[in-house]
This record gives C-alpha cells, structure tokens and sequence, in this order.
C-alpha cells in the first residue's frame, strides 16, 4: 500500500510524543542509567514513580515505575496543543479504541489534563496537554532534547497505521520494505514507526540528540559505561537521521537519534522500492555492522503492561 492511499477525516492532530512510561524491576538501578549514563535530568518523584526531562521543553519525556510483570512499556504519551485539541482527540478515538476514559486533570507530576486508551491491538497510549513545562530549552552538546519517535510492533500493520491516522491524525508519509514511518502536527518526518510481529510489543524508543556530534559523544559515554552499540552509528534512509542502538536496564532497546529530517507539505512520501539498499547495504553509509544478535533478540521483547492504560 503507497503512503497517499491512507487517509483520514480528521480534525485534531497530536504533536509528536511527549514522553514514555516504562516499567522496571529494580527502578533505582534504572534510574541510575538514565541520570548519569543516559544524561536525561530527574525532575520528580511520586510514589515509587521516578521521571526524567530531557533538555527540551516536556516536563518529563521518561517515567520510571516499579514493575509487577517485569520489564515493560506501560503507555506511550501524546502532545496535544490545548484542552479544546484534547477534546477533540477524545472524540476521534472513542469510538475506535478497546478501552478509553474521559479526559480528566491529572495529579502526576507535571499535570495536565488528558486520557489514556487502549488502542485494538492492546497498546497502551495517552493523550497530554496542559502540564507544567519549562522555559528552558536550550541544547546540551551531549543530552537528549526529547523523544523522538517511538517504534512499535504489531500483528497488523496496517490496521494500526488507520487508527493512528483516524483517531490521532497522524499520516503515513513513508513505507520501508519492514516499517511504516507516521507523521503527526510537527516537522520532524516522523514520530511514530510501526512494524510487523506476532504480539503488540515495543521495537525501541528513539532519544533525540542536537546532532551526528551529540550522538558520537553519547555512543561513547554508553561505550564507557559498559553498554555496548547493537547497531550504529549509520544513517538511515527513510528520516534521514543518524543512530546508534543499545540494550538499556533490563534489556530496554533504546536509541540515540540525531538530524532528523524535517518537513512540511511539500515532501513527496515514497514506497518500499524507494528505500530499497543495494545487497549488503543496510543504511546510507554502510559502513556500520549488521544488527547484533542481541539487538535482535530485544526488539520484540517489552511487552505492554497489562491493566496500566488509566493516567
């Protein structure tokens, strides 16, 4: 299916992902990581629950919670624009999504007024406007500024993509022969990334870094760390960002990423043929090793937290 054969009569767009909530057995441990290898800032604690920005304007882009099943994705969350955008995202998803409560003001840290839901293949996702952001957002040489995408697998691709594209007005702007690449109310070519799998599971969270420098740097300070690269650094085509993947905590298949493509309506989508590499080639570089096999043990591991949809 060509990107332009998906479409929608949408009338609330979210604007990219706000942040993750992740859950951890040894939450202290994995805090650690994030604080002092990771480079995000801790900003709050709540009950067990411990949550990290990044340089750029989110309150938090990370939570971190003490698991019951394990390690796992508890939910994605959305940005919206305003209480009325919310609303309006209420609307579009209802009626589509498994589960779904009425959006409300929350009590976590850095507030807000949203929902959570359940989309119908059981991934749990929420939408947040409204919570207290910072004024600072300026770049660090060497710390993340935000979420960039989040890459999701699903035991059917396409029926996913039409949720996201109905409910949350996202758009399929690119198609790899293995993902799909989905564009919300932003500039940055994507913020969502679907691909296919047995169970709905988490393929990896995508770190934006200010650049190819920031990156390197951050590569070597998990290099240092004892966190070996599973694949990078290379260029992707689809995007055109850098990256450079690693095994968090428990396993958590994370990415720095860096240079992402920005865009606005005059970028032409394309389909599988378009990013196809010559044989051996798995990026623009191609200079980078294939994927390790851990790397590809983990990219379908997390699963979604079970009864953890409710902000």
């Amino acid at each position: 299916m060509a990107p332009k054969d998906m479409a929608t009569t949408l009338t609330a767009r979210v604007r990219g992902v706000r942040s993750i909530e992740i859950e951890m057995a040894d939450p202290e441990r994995a805090a650690d990581f994030y604080s002092r290898v990771w480079n995000l800032h801790e900003v709050a604690r709540d009950g067990g629950s411990i949550y990290f920005r990044g340089t750029g304007r989110h309150h938090h882009i990370l939570a971190i919670h003490p698991a019951t099943h394990g390690a796992a994705l508890r939910r994605v969350v959305f940005d919206a624009a305003d209480q009325a955008a919310v609303d309006r995202l209420f609307d579009q998803t209802r009626a589509r999504a498994t589960r779904c409560e009425e959006p409300h003001a929350l009590r976590t840290p850095g507030g807000g007024y949203g929902f959570g839901f359940v989309d119908p293949h059981l991934c749990n996702l929420a939408v947040v406007c409204g919570a207290a952001d910072h004024a600072d957002s300026a770049d660090a040489k060497d710390r993340p500024r935000k979420i960039a995408h989040v890459n999701l697998n699903t035991p059917d691709v396409k029926a996913t993509a039409q949720f996201l594209i109905d409910a949350l007005g996202f758009t399929l702007i690119d198609e790899t022969a293995a993902l799909w690449f989905m564009h919300c109310d932003s500039t940055d070519h994507s913020s969502m990334v679907i691909g296919p799998a047995k169970l709905p599971t988490l393929n990896h969270v995508a770190f934006e870094m200010p650049d190819l420098d920031s990156t390197m740097r951050g590569a070597g300070r998990m290099r240092d760390s004892g966190y070996p690269i599973e694949w990078g650094v290379g260029r992707h085509g689809a995007g055109n960002n850098v990256f450079a993947y690693f095994a968090g905590p428990e396993e958590f298949p994370l990415e720095y990423t860096g240079e992402v493509l920005q865009i606005d309506h005059s970028y032409t989508p394309n389909g599988p043929e378009y990013w196809k590499w010559p044989p051996g080639r798995l990026d623009q570089w191609g200079v980078t090793p294939p994927h390790t096999a851990r790397w590809k043990r983990i990219q379908d591991m997390v699963l979604f937290a079970p009864d953890a949809w409710r902000l």
